[in-house]
């Protein structure tokens, strides 16, 4: 008897244990979705704070915001090199890709 007694007691802490892993693991998961609300949130604050600065604001942050514009121009000139590769342009109207030679944009009918 005392195999079994010691055999319920061994099952008894390993479902404990394992009963602990996944409380531990689910707390864990909820930590990391609440950070990622937060960091959305910090983005969300930061966008505000840069359309801000873009619309002549000064929002205490103008080196940083200095920075930011820099690499979107960045972003404009390789966007316009894929362009130039792939023998496109954005449609002024709707933005979506057409053949340097289309008279007509084929998403929103814009003339080119």
């Amino acid at each position: 008897m005392a195999f079994m007694d010691d055999l319920k007691k061994f099952t008894s802490k390993v479902a404990k244990k394992t009963g602990d892993t996944v409380e531990v693991s689910k707390l864990n998961m909820s930590i990391s979705q609440e950070r990622s609300k937060i960091n959305k949130l910090y983005s969300e604050i930061g966008k505000a704070a840069y359309e801000e600065y873009k619309a002549g604001n000064d929002v205490g942050f103008t080196d940083k915001c200095e920075v930011i514009a820099e690499h979107e121009a960045t972003i404009e000139q390789l966007q316009q090199k894929i362009l130039e590769i792939k023998n496109v342009k954005n449609c002024p109207s709707c933005g979506a890709e057409v053949g340097l030679e289309t008279g007509f944009c084929p998403q929103c009918g814009a003339k080119q």
